[in-house]
């Protein structure tokens, strides 16, 4: 007698369901989770891209945050970013590579006190780091990034703006 050995074909279908309810469960938290990661990415591209416009424009022109407090701070983006589009009324521009940035004003004086290397807010930049792409939402916490933060600019750098993006930023 013949006897061939394999796999029947419901042995093969229930194996095929099971990977496919596998697949189901697991590939919704994977997806979320690589968009966190390129929303972290792209926050810290965007933290970079002020400093480096901030140490350049003091390179150059010798001007700091000090001399473009609040929505002046507008000017120093409009000449120190690679800006695509931008909306002069209302301080908001788009980068080339989709970023959309906007400027508004920075708590109080922000001038440097002797002994302090920075003291107050010179201008605070929201960035939606994917630009009109969703969920156009603002990340308050560190379990659910989302692709909204803010900047704090200070005299001669620029930092997370709050302790939670703080912890987006730097946590690994």
């Amino acid at each position: 007698m013949n006897k061939k050995s394999g796999f029947t074909l419901a042995e093969v279908l229930v194996t095929l369901m099971i990977i496919g309810v596998i697949a189901a469960m697991t590939i919704p938290s994977l997806m979320q989770s690589t968009s966190q990661q390129e929303y972290k990415a792209a926050f810290k591209k965007a933290v970079s891209m002020i400093n480096q416009a901030v140490t350049l424009n003091y390179a150059l022109d010798g001007m700091d945050g000090t001399d473009y407090q609040g929505t002046s701070f507008f000017n120093l983006m409009t000449q120190r970013l690679n800006v695509m589009s931008q909306k002069a009324g209302s301080y908001e521009l788009y980068t080339a590579d989709g970023m959309f940035f906007k400027a508004t004003a920075g708590a109080g004086s922000c001038e440097i006190a002797k002994g302090n290397a920075d003291t107050n807010i010179c201008a605070n930049v929201t960035v939606d780091v994917n630009g009109m792409k969703g969920p156009n939402k603002v990340t308050t916490s560190t379990e659910a990034v989302y692709d909204i933060f803010t900047i704090a600019v200070y005299p001669q750098r620029a930092v997370p703006g709050d302790l939670t993006q703080s912890e987006v930023l730097y946590r690994k």
